[in-house]
């Protein structure tokens, strides 16, 4: 009877030990899974930043890029002297596409917490402001009454504006990299 009672309590000691060890075994994998799932989360979460930049990024460059095409269609408009109306129809599109650029630059800045594309925005966006001004001059007949003088100074405005956008790309890219 002795044995069986010691046979019956390394039973109970073994059953004991199994059981403790099946509950230890499932915490460790519940732990696992919950990391699991945590890391994958975080991943998808780092994915949609990266997408989410790219996306506003490639959207700010886009409409410095439209605005300056239009910029220049303007510029081409008053240098050959077309029509007022058709002049007319460029500067309105080309005030759209500065409204888009001012947009998206404040989202861009809004969004990223990226210094040197914060700071390559700034001056992207001055440089494109300086030849916007230098285009309504010349559209409003403002400044210099020399037509030569307005279009260097367009020129010189839009080859900064042109570099400067150049090296937003840069620190975008840059970014995108980190």
């Amino acid at each position: 009877m002795a044995s069986e009672v010691l046979t019956a309590a390394v039973g109970l000691l073994g059953a004991a030990f199994g059981a403790a060890g099946a509950v230890w075994a499932g915490s460790v994998t519940a732990r696992s899974q919950r990391r699991q799932t945590q890391d994958q989360l975080e991943a998808a979460q780092r994915r949609w930043n990266l997408d989410s930049k790219r996306e506003i990024y490639m959207q700010l460059l886009r409409c410095g890029s439209l605005w300056q095409s239009t910029t220049w269609q303007l510029f081409h408009a008053l240098r050959t002297d077309v029509g007022a109306e058709e002049r007319t129809g460029v500067y309105q599109q080309k005030v759209q596409r500065w409204q888009d650029v001012a947009a998206t630059s404040t989202t861009a800045m809004v969004f990223t917490a990226d210094i040197g594309v914060r700071r390559a925005a700034d001056a992207a966006r001055d440089a494109l402001l300086a030849t916007e001004r230098a285009c309504d001059d010349w559209h409003f007949g403002r400044g210099d009454d020399e037509p030569d003088r307005r279009v260097e100074a367009f020129r010189a405005a839009s080859r900064d504006g042109e570099s400067a956008v150049a090296a937003l790309a840069a620190q975008i890219e840059i970014a995108l990299r980190q």
